[in-house]
């Protein structure tokens, strides 16, 4: 028998910015490694790591690694280096992990840039939570997602930013908590409203990357604070004589999913609708409910994808099912994940006997 069984193999690309990568697993793994197939050997090239793994006996979060500098030789030297953050970390998303709350000094209400002394653990994808931010309560029921990391400076929400440049008004905010997040994986989700415009084709806009498609029914609750109450409850058609709002949900047009903004266009007009207005941080200490988005059905759309033109005969858009995504993942930091734009290669072992450690005792 092998000592190892193999699990599988994945390749990657990473952006231009590298960002910690989720791959998906089918066991936990007892040996995981990474390989740089763009840069291995390149004289010309210094990369680290080129190289990077993790054993079961580690503690989460921690990596052993090789690097390579330049060389205009005629071979290419390699170094050794390890850490116990941003490395390797084995997470079972239908049991995630809890994080401890950090303190802030400072958030821009307009940047949405956030000062903390502390971001170990956080990376560009990972999304947080803001709590009791002191001037800026309103902003304690929204899970953000991070774009840029300062490393003990701050760290920045640009998806916010964007809503903010578009009309989302908030105040500056000073002390409080971020905690990062684990999100849930139920597909597609209920997000929450950062800010929506009055226009013949609305647009929505979100904190984190959507996952809705184009041509899905959508729906919203908005409390009366945030003002566009109009757009609450689509879904329901009035009875009995009742007035209400208009009914039938909105269809998603187009979908916006950047490295800073995060947003869906509708075929809902809201020109004629009350203004979408952010409430303050004097009116969340009254305590009430955030503005959300969330699926409300699957659209009928045409096999070019377009969600404006009506197929013949009618199909449903089987991309915006609802699902349960939740698998065991391993996710591989920035300090293990490889350097700018190479091409990556994953192998994951399963030990044949994993507690059969050899010792000197």
């Amino acid at each position: 028998m092998l000592p190892y069984s193999f699990i599988g193999a994945w390749t990657y690309t990473n952006a231009a910015t590298p960002v910690a990568q989720n791959i998906p697993m089918t066991d936990k793994p007892d040996w995981v490694f990474v390989k740089d197939l763009t840069n291995w050997g390149a004289q010309s090239t210094a990369a680290n790591p080129i190289y990077s793994e993790w054993f079961s006996s580690m503690a989460a979060g921690s990596y052993l690694a090789l690097g390579q500098p330049s060389s205009t030789g005629s071979g290419v030297t390699t170094y050794a280096s390890q850490g116990t953050s941003g490395g390797f970390t084995f997470i079972d998303q239908t049991n995630p992990p809890t994080y401890s709350k950090v303190a802030i000094t400072a958030i821009n209400g307009t940047t949405f840039v956030v000062s903390t002394g502390t971001t170990t653990g956080i990376n560009v994808g990972d999304y947080i939570r803001l709590i009791n931010v002191t001037g800026a309560l309103e902003l304690s029921s929204i899970l953000f997602q991070v774009t840029a990391v300062s490393a003990g400076v701050s760290i920045t929400l640009g998806m916010a930013a964007t809503a903010a440049s578009a009309g989302l008004t908030i105040a500056n905010g000073t002390t409080g908590y971020y905690q990062k997040v684990y999100p849930g994986f139920m597909y597609p989700k209920l997000e929450s409203v950062l800010y929506i415009t009055q226009a013949t084709q609305a647009k929505v806009y979100f904190a984190k990357a959507n996952d809705y498609t184009p041509g899905e029914l959508v729906d919203f609750q908005i409390p009366t604070p945030y003002g566009m109450t109009q757009l609450s409850n689509l879904t329901k058609t009035p009875t009995g004589g009742a007035t209400g709002n208009p009914p039938g949900a909105a269809r998603v047009l187009s979908v916006t999913n950047s490295a800073t903004e995060s947003s869906i266009t509708l075929d809902y007009d809201t020109t004629g609708f009350t203004a979408f207005t952010y409430p303050t941080s004097a009116n969340f200490a009254g305590g009430f409910s955030p503005a959300t988005c969330f699926p409300a059905g699957s659209g009928v759309v045409p096999l070019n994808g377009s969600a404006t033109i009506p197929q013949s005969p009618p199909g449903t858009n089987l991309q915006d099912a609802f699902d349960n995504r939740a698998q065991y993942v391993m996710n591989i930091g920035t300090s293990a994940v490889g350097v700018a734009s190479a091409k990556m290669q994953v192998f994951a072992f399963k030990a044949d006997f994993p507690n059969n450690y050899i010792t000197n005792a």
